[in-house]
């Protein structure tokens, strides 16, 4: 029986003579064993409570594992959209969050006034009435003022600034001519203006200087200081003036040595002589150039510096002697060729005579050509070296036909293309066609003396013998002699075919 009690977990029951002796607290024994048996029974219901709960919820937690999709992602695909997500947040955000002011973000959003606003009604007028720094203002209001000040004096200024980017356009463009007459307004617009671009006569002097417009070059060079001209980026533009300046020496040097015989007969020159005044020249020393008064009036102009006359220069001017004085066409062709040889660069002073030697010699003249026209797209020069090609050639029809088209067209050498009509005619006989023709580019603009004798010697050959008298006198009170070959022809010591077939194949 008390193992049974035992093995139950009770304790044995005590005596009698136990249970009624007190323990040493003056209780009886049996109360403070009931006691602790009671503590203990609390203990294990306790135990077994929270037990229960927790074999529970480790039930549960089985079954949402069971029920919840695998961990494991099988691919990208399977990656959670963040933008979907932050969606779907916003979505679950309450309407009331999401309506907050955007200034304080604290009251709802919208005015009595526009429902619809970002801010409460409280920062709405705030916002209204925030306030503004005094200097700001005023920092504000000088800033408009300049802002319309130079709007103003842009206006005013437009005129120079379309000019200038019209003329640099058409200088890219290789359109020379046309960009010199751009420049040429642009620096009258500049001068009413009182606005000193320098950049613009840089611009303009590079422009003049490839036409061979020295003498302007250097008038536009005189609206640079000296002092800028040292500058880095002008230093192209010193260079030009410098040459400018000793290509206007060696011409001026130059004429005073053939000025004596510009009204002498070819025969009567002493080319010899004259050949080596002007070869004397490529080894002289060009005198020292100053102003008319002997001072410079501007302590800010520029002096050109160079040593020595322009060598090439020398063989022009040896050219236009053998010109005058009728020597051979190979004689001229040489110095013309010199010239390329020293100053390939500088076409405005061979290209067009050495097209036209090569025309009347018999060689290919494109080259020459696209050369001319790839420094200037505007240049008429070829196609008036493809007519004379054509009637030195023999090919009258064409060339008529040819010089007719450029004509029509605005060729800028409308004078000379109908002198050359005029000379085919002369070699076909009709003589009054040829003196209607010429005298047509003698009415066109102002004239060149191998026009006005070739005009003589049609209206010899015409029979117009007052027009003749009147075109002797006008070159003679120019200081002018009439051609040999035209005096010649009058005399019958030559005919129009010796003329133009033979020697100079032309009026000299």
């Amino acid at each position: 029986m008390d193992d049974q009690k035992e093995k139950r977990g009770g304790a044995p029951e005590p005596n009698a003579a136990q249970k009624a002796e007190p323990n040493a607290a003056g209780k009886p024994e049996e109360s403070r064993e009931q006691s602790l048996h009671d503590e203990l029974e609390d203990l294990a219901r306790v135990f077994q409570e929270e037990l229960d709960r927790a074999k529970a919820e480790a039930a549960a937690d089985a079954e949402r594992e069971e029920d919840a999709p695998g961990i494991l992602i099988q691919g990208l695909d399977d990656l959670p959209d963040a933008a979907a997500q932050a969606k779907e947040a916003a979505e679950e955000q309450p309407e009331k969050e999401k309506a907050l002011c955007e200034c304080c973000g604290e009251r709802p959003r919208g005015t009595q006034k526009d429902p619809d606003s970002p801010y409460c009604s409280v920062c709405d007028e705030g916002l209204r009435h925030y306030p503004f720094d005094f200097l700001n203002v005023l920092l504000a209001l000088v800033l408009l003022v300049f802002v319309f000040y130079g709007g103003y004096q842009f206006a005013r200024h437009t005129e120079v600034f379309v000019k200038a980017v019209e003329a640099d356009t058409l200088a890219s463009d290789k359109e020379l001519y046309s960009a010199w007459n751009a420049y040429i307004e642009a620096q009258d617009a500049m001068s009413a203006d009182r606005i000193h671009g320098e950049l613009v006569y840089k611009r303009a002097i590079r422009v003049m200087y490839r036409l061979g417009y020295m003498a302007n070059a250097a008038e536009a060079g005189e609206n640079i200081n000296a002092w800028e001209l040292n500058l880095p980026h002008f230093r192209s533009t010193k260079t030009q003036l410098d040459r400018a300046a000793q290509f206007l020496a060696t011409g001026d040097a130059a004429m005073e040595i053939l000025s004596p015989y510009s009204s002498t007969l070819a025969q009567d020159i002493p080319y010899d002589d004259v050949l080596a005044e002007l070869e004397a020249l490529k080894t002289a020393s060009p005198e020292e150039t100053t102003a008319e008064d002997g001072s410079t009036s501007d302590s800010d102009a520029y002096t050109p510096q160079y040593t020595g006359y322009n060598t090439a220069m020398v063989a022009f001017y040896q050219y236009y002697l053998a010109l005058i004085s009728n020597q051979s066409l190979e004689t001229q062709l040489g110095f013309v060729e010199e010239i390329q040889s020293l100053e390939p660069e500088e076409t405005w002073i061979y290209a067009t005579l050495l097209g036209e030697l090569y025309a009347k010699t018999g060689r290919d003249i494109e080259p020459i050509c696209a050369k001319m026209l790839e420094v200037n797209a505007e240049d008429d020069t070829p196609a008036l070296l493809r007519v004379i090609a054509l009637r030195t050639a023999g090919d009258y029809d064409e060339a008529v036909a040819q010089s007719e088209a450029a004509i029509a067209d605005g060729n800028a050498n409308a004078s000379e293309l109908y002198r050359q009509i005029g000379l085919c005619f002369l070699l076909q006989g009709d003589y009054e066609k040829a003196y209607e023709e010429i005298n047509e580019g003698f009415q066109t603009t102002n004239p060149s003396i191998q026009l006005i004798n070739t005009l003589a010697l049609a209206a010899s050959a015409a029979g117009e013998e007052e027009a003749y008298a009147d075109l002797e006198d006008l070159l003679t009170s120019n200081g002018y002699a009439v051609s040999g070959d035209v005096l010649a022809y009058r005399a019958g010591t030559c005919t129009l075919e010796s003329i133009f077939t033979e020697g100079d194949l032309d009026v000299t």
